[in-house]
């Protein structure tokens, strides 16, 4: 057998990777921390308007509620299997759907307090107005 026939007898090579073609951030620039800097704050101020509307549509403070109520963050649930022994997974999994709940429910307090009560007011049964008594006399 000769050279050439061995050389093609073996398995072709895969190509080699390539490097990615996005250019490297320089983050000791200053200018390049600035732009990143107002990219972050615009995206965030932007997101901020974003709940701002959903607080300020009646529909939107609803499913706002519904989602937040639906995460069990009012509650403090602890998981039982059918026999009534604890479940530790699934607390676990409820603690972290309540603290996604949370979360929620206090950067909403943040961003439009006025709204944000409105819809407390609205739908939570904890901030109901309630009727004053009549006085007996």
């Amino acid at each position: 057998m000769s050279d050439d026939e061995l050389v093609s007898a073996l398995p072709e090579t895969p190509e080699p990777v390539q490097p990615s073609q996005e250019p490297t951030v320089d983050a000791g620039s200053p200018k390049v921390y600035r732009r990143r800097k107002r990219d972050a704050e615009l995206d965030q101020r932007d997101g901020d308007n974003f709940w701002r509307r959903s607080l300020a549509d009646p529909v939107g403070r609803r499913e706002l509620y519904r989602f937040i109520a639906s995460c069990g963050t009012f509650a403090t649930p602890f998981a039982c299997g059918p026999n009534g022994f604890p479940q530790p997974e699934a607390t676990w999994f409820k603690a972290g759907e309540k603290a996604t709940g949370q979360r929620l429910f206090d950067s909403l307090a943040k961003i439009d307090r006025v709204n944000f009560y409105k819809m407390l007011d609205e739908h939570d049964p904890r901030f109901a107005r309630r009727e004053p008594k009549a006085k007996e006399s």
